[in-house]
């Protein structure tokens, strides 16, 4: 089944932005890929993306040739362009590199978290849980991008940041899969609540430990997968 296509959650006129109108696609696109609006190996019409941000083809083919190059998006000899399909190997490897790379961000974050910033991690813990009971998995992944980027934001590393987020766009799609399909235990549903109270006490041992843990549940899914197709049904 494929997920609903949607832009951002406020998708401004593209025209009265300053930036260039390819980023504002690409920016957008990878959205719509880190929340789970493309399903694996899904299609990808140029002319779809246009007409919905109301955009010509020439943006949405500069956005897609640098997912590409990213791989978060694959291209066929016929100028096809689809979400990756992996094997479950491959998304596996990626969730362990998420894993490694988000645990180093969260032990630089925590001793620099404001109370205020900590504070948002506690709502924003408490309503994703909200939307667990109510099967919102977008609004779910969303909130979950905002409590994990609010703590990698403090780590003043921008290349992690990057290199972070970029893993994200490749595995949005699987994450939201796998959520829909296995759907979510009540220890991970705790877990954010148990990295807030780690970065409260400014333990930062700890708070990389769980974030680990946390990211970890897509090591574990995807690695006790035989095939992709099963991974990719939503």
């Amino acid at each position: 089944m494929k997920a609903e296509h949607s832009s951002l959650i406020t998708k401004p006129s593209v025209s009265s932005l300053e930036e260039p109108l390819h980023e504002l696609v690409y920016q957008q696109l990878k959205w719509s890929m880190i929340v789970g609006d493309y399903v694996p190996n899904e299609a990808i019409s140029i002319r779809s993306v246009a007409t919905r941000w109301g955009t010509s083809t020439t943006p949405v083919r500069e956005a897609i040739k640098r997912l590409i190059s990213e791989r978060a998006i694959s291209s066929s000899g016929n100028k096809t362009f689809r979400i990756r399909r992996m094997e479950p190997k491959q998304i596996s490897d990626l969730f362990f590199l998420r894993s490694s790379l988000e645990g180093i961000a969260t032990e630089l974050a925590t001793p620099h978290m404001t109370k205020g910033q900590i504070d948002r991690l506690d709502e924003l813990a408490r309503e994703m849980d909200e939307f667990i009971d109510a099967s919102d998995y977008r609004s779910y992944l969303s909130h979950n991008y905002s409590f994990h980027f609010t703590i990698y934001g403090a780590a003043s590393n921008a290349e992690l940041v990057s290199m972070i987020e970029g893993l994200w766009a490749q595995t949005g799609p699987f994450l939201a899969a796998g959520a829909r399909r296995a759907g979510m235990s009540e220890d991970w549903r705790l877990m954010h609540r148990k990295i807030v109270g780690s970065i409260r006490s400014r333990d930062a041992g700890l708070a990389r430990q769980l974030i680990e843990r946390d990211v970890g549940w897509g090591i574990k899914v995807y690695g006790s997968l035989d095939s992709a197709p099963d991974a990719s049904s939503t």
